[in-house]
C-alpha cells in the first residue's frame, strides 16, 4: 500500500471525501440524492460523542473511508462508547482485483486499531450490506447479532386502544432541554445497556438532523416534565410509505401513558398517508411484547444486526441479551 497514506481524517479532507462519496454512493441508485457538505458536518463534526473517521488518500485526494457515528452507552452505572459503522467506501479506481491488496480491509484495520479496546470504544456495530457484510465477517471479525425483525401494523388492521383512565398530555417538541435526561433516568434500569438520551443527544438525532423532520412528541405533567418519548417520521425502508418509530422512550408499567402516544403517534402516520407503522426493538424487552398485544406483527427484513465487541466479558451473547437499540441508534430512519 504504498501509494496510499491510511489515517484518521483532518481538517480540510472532507470536501474530497464528500467528492468521493457522493460518486460512490450513486453508482447504479437513480434515486441517490448527493449528500452536502452541511449533512456531512452534522454527521462527523457536531456528533456530541465525538469523531470516528479513517480515510486512505491517493496524490493527496481521499480514495476510501471507514467511518462510525459513536454513541455514549450507559453499562454497569459507567459510559462506555460504542459506534455504529457507516459509509464504508472505496473509490472504484482504487478497488481490490488481482494480486491488489485491500484498501478497504487496510483502512477497515487502522480504523479498529486507532478506535476499539478495552479502554477505548468497546463496540462497533452495524447493518451492513452486501460485500461490505462478507469481507466483516471473513477479514474483521465481525459477528451476527440476529437477523433483525420490524415489528409492523398496517394502519386499517389497527385495533382501538382503551381510553386513558386519566388525562395525559401530549405534545409536539421542537427541542430538548435537560428534562429528557431525567425521563431516561427513569427508564435506564429497564433498558440494561443503552445510549444516554440527554438533550445533546436527543437534539443532535433528532431536532437538528440537516435533512429529516420528525415528529417528536411527549406526555407531559404539569410543570412540563416529560413522561414519555415518542420520535417518528415517514420512511421507505422494509417496504413504502412506513411511518418508522425512531425513539420510543417510556417507563417501565406506564402502560396507559404508552397507548396514549401510541394512539397520538398513529394519528400522525394517518395525517403523513403512511400505510403502516414499523418500530424495531431488541425481542427481551417487555415492549416488544407489548406491540404485539397492540397488534404490531413480527416481519423479517433484509438487514442483519452485527457487531465486533473490544471488551471480553461484554461479547456478542451480552450484546443479545442486554443491549437496547431502536431505529434511532441507526442511520436507516
Amino acid at each position: 500500500m504504498d501509494d496510499f497514506e491510511i489515517r484518521a481524517l483532518r481538517p480540510g479532507d472532507e470536501h474530497s471525501l464528500l467528492a468521493t462519496f457522493n460518486l460512490v454512493f450513486a453508482a447504479g441508485n437513480p434515486g441517490f440524492t448527493p449528500r452536502t457538505i452541511e449533512e456531512w458536518r452534522w454527521a462527523f463534526e457536531r456528533n456530541p460523542a465525538g469523531q470516528r473517521v479513517f480515510v486512505a488518500l491517493h496524490r493527496g485526494e481521499v480514495v476510501a473511508q471507514y467511518a462510525a457515528l459513536p454513541q455514549q452507552v450507559w453499562v454497569d452505572g459507567n459510559r462506555h462508547v460504542f459506534a455504529q459503522i457507516v459509509d464504508s467506501m472505496v473509490h472504484p479506481a482504487h478497488r481490490a482485483h488481482g494480486d491488489r491488496p485491500s484498501l478497504f480491509l487496510e483502512t477497515a484495520r487502522a480504523f479498529f486499531a486507532e478506535y476499539g479496546g478495552p479502554d477505548k470504544d468497546w463496540v462497533h456495530y452495524g447493518w451492513p450490506i452486501g460485500r461490505a457484510l462478507s469481507l466483516g465477517e471473513k477479514h474483521l471479525e465481525y459477528g451476527t447479532l440476529r437477523t433483525q425483525l420490524v415489528l409492523l401494523r398496517e394502519l386499517d388492521a389497527q385495533r382501538s386502544g382503551s381510553a386513558p383512565s386519566r388525562s395525559i398530555e401530549i405534545a409536539q417538541l421542537s427541542r430538548f432541554d435537560h428534562r429528557a435526561k431525567w425521563l431516561w433516568d427513569r427508564c435506564a434500569d429497564s433498558l440494561r445497556a443503552s445510549a444516554i438520551r440527554d438533550a445533546a443527544y436527543l437534539n443532535w438525532r433528532f431536532a437538528d438532523h440537516p435533512r429529516q423532520r420528525y415528529a417528536m412528541h411527549a406526555a407531559r405533567d404539569e410543570s412540563g416534565n416529560l413522561l414519555g418519548l415518542c420520535v417518528a417520521r415517514p420512511a421507505d425502508l422494509v417496504q413504502k410509505d412506513l411511518w418508522c418509530i425512531a425513539e420510543w422512550l417510556v417507563p417501565p408499567g406506564e402502560l396507559e401513558l404508552a397507548q396514549a402516544l401510541l394512539e397520538t403517534t398513529t394519528e400522525a402516520a394517518r395525517q403523513a398517508g403512511a400505510r403502516a407503522i414499523a418500530w424495531i426493538c431488541p425481542e427481551w424487552s417487555d415492549w416488544h411484547r407489548w406491540f404485539q398485544d397492540q397488534g404490531f406483527l413480527a416481519h423479517p427484513t433484509p438487514y442483519r444486526t452485527v457487531a465486533r465487541a473490544f471488551q471480553r466479558r461484554f461479547d456478542l451473547h451480552w450484546l443479545r441479551s442486554s443491549w437496547w437499540y431502536q431505529w434511532g441508534d441507526s442511520d436507516l430512519v
